[in-house]
């Protein structure tokens, strides 16, 4: 069996945690606190302007088009929900959202994430992802190195996703895109040819999962010809744990000792909230 280099094609990894004391708001992170709770009032003003059967009527509406909309897996627009749900009553959004939210997880047990930089203004529903790593393991035949049999579709994809996202986190949090295609290779995915299940692997890594806010595919400044990184995307942070990946890739290594790759530990235990075997 080989070791971890093999699997991810990479050089030893090293992680390190910086803690820093906890500071006072600038005053640009103040003012946009207080930018939030006006916008906030306003909102719940205009709401109260509103006929309670038609807020409720809206509030019911927004609730179906988020859940309708996320089927997709692609980042719900704010200037959407106004045009297509709230119209007239877009004023109220900022009230009418939060609401939203607190429904989808009170009902449905989902949640409504508000998304960050080049995504802002967008909004996603975070379900955990729960992937049978047995039925992968026992379909890749306990290696990761060899060509695996890939379920029927939806699964297929879900299955891709973890280890691509997986191969990532074993490789530091970022993957070129060569050393990937490399790897996958080895799974019997080539990035020239179609895939019996996945039909044309590179747009589904670099548009579809990206699209969906799975992957981040960034290429490096200031390389000609172009050299792309894979990360992960904001959903994936949401819906996928670490713990997950790592536990994945220690069933494919004949159930290894999740604690025998330091650094990647070290980053699940710190994305888990641990310091020192303690929770925080």
């Amino acid at each position: 069996m080989g070791d971890l280099h093999d699997f991810c094609d990479c050089k030893p990894i090293v992680c390190y945690v910086l803690h820093v004391d906890d500071e006072m708001p600038s005053g640009s992170q103040m003012s946009a606190s207080q930018s939030m709770t006006q916008s906030m009032t306003q909102a719940e003003k205009a709401a109260q302007n509103m006929d309670p059967a038609e807020q409720e009527k809206r509030l019911n509406d927004l609730v179906q088009y988020l859940l309708i909309m996320d089927q997709k897996k692609i980042p719900i627009k704010k200037i959407d929900i106004n045009k297509q749900v709230l119209k007239e009553f877009s004023k109220t959004f900022p009230y009418m959202i939060k609401k939203a939210g607190e429904k989808l997880l009170k009902v449905f047990g989902i949640e409504l994430i508000q998304l960050e930089d080049k995504l802002k203004g967008t909004y996603m529903l975070v379900n955990r992802i729960d992937t049978d790593v047995d039925e992968l393991e026992e379909a890749g035949h306990g290696h990761i190195l060899t060509p695996m049999k890939w379920p029927e579709e939806d699964n297929s994809k879900t299955g891709l996703l973890l280890v691509v996202l997986s191969l990532v986190f074993m490789n530091g949090e970022v993957m070129q895109d060569t050393h990937l295609w490399h790897t996958l290779r080895k799974l019997g995915i080539d990035q020239d040819m179609p895939h019996e299940v996945f039909g044309d692997t590179k747009k589904l890594l670099t548009q579809e999962f990206v699209r969906q806010g799975y992957i981040e595919y960034i290429r490096q400044p200031n390389t000609d010809p172009a050299v792309y990184d894979f990360r992960w995307g904001q959903r994936a942070r949401h819906e996928i744990s670490k713990r997950t990946c790592l536990n994945f890739v220690c069933q494919l290594y004949d159930d290894r000792d999740p604690e025998q790759w330091t650094s990647q530990y070290a980053a699940v235990l710190e994305d888990e909230g641990v310091q020192n075997g303690v929770q925080t």
